[in-house]
């Protein structure tokens, strides 16, 4: 085969991918849509996801098996972070107003959170992920406690917690994490 004729049959696999990847949305909006029903916000669960990347990595070849497990663990990010926004808009962003401390305001530049996820592979690298997804930057990520189990991070991310991308982070941060606050906007 010619590059020209691999190229044509790699755009021919992207369009069928895309399809398929709509479809799989269609299914995270009906699931989204039947726990909104029973008034359940749980949609990140840990040991599902990895019961899933067992039962899809476990024929894959081990010199293809990280990078298809990779783009696995993106497709279930960005199934999560469409359900966590269907979810917002539905409660009217009324759910954030639970995460703000007394004292801040929205209208900065920066937020400050504090969060605590399990002590897993890729448990923190899926939150920088997820801030980059919803357009955002971070400044600064420190860590606050390493134990066996959990791990602590203090971040600053660049935004505005005024702007709806952000207040829709901020409400799948807290649904992600075991522990999540905001300390500080503005600064």
């Amino acid at each position: 085969m010619t590059l020209e004729e691999v190229r044509k049959q790699i755009d021919e696999i992207d369009q069928e991918l895309k399809e398929l990847l709509m479809k799989r949305l269609d299914c995270s909006y009906r699931v989204v849509e039947a726990k909104n029903a029973k008034n359940e916000t749980a949609i990140f669960r840990a040991d599902r996801e990895e019961e899933i990347l067992g039962r899809l990595g476990a024929d894959v070849s081990e010199e293809r098996k990280a990078g298809y497990l990779s783009v696995v663990r993106k497709i279930m990010e960005t199934s999560r972070m469409y359900q966590y926004g269907l979810l917002y808009d539905w409660k009217e962003g009324h759910v954030i107003d639970s995460l703000l401390p007394e004292g801040v305001e929205e209208g900065g530049k920066r937020v400050r959170v504090l969060l605590t996820r399990e002590n897993r592979p890729n448990a923190m690298s899926s939150i920088l992920s997820m801030i980059g997804d919803y357009g955002f930057n971070m400044k600064q990520m420190t860590l606050m406690n390493e134990g066996e189990k959990e791990v602590t991070f203090e971040l600053i991310i660049l935004g505005d917690l005024s702007a709806e991308k952000m207040k829709k982070l901020m409400f799948q941060l807290s649904g992600e994490c075991k522990e999540f606050k905001i300390l500080e906007e503005g600064m």
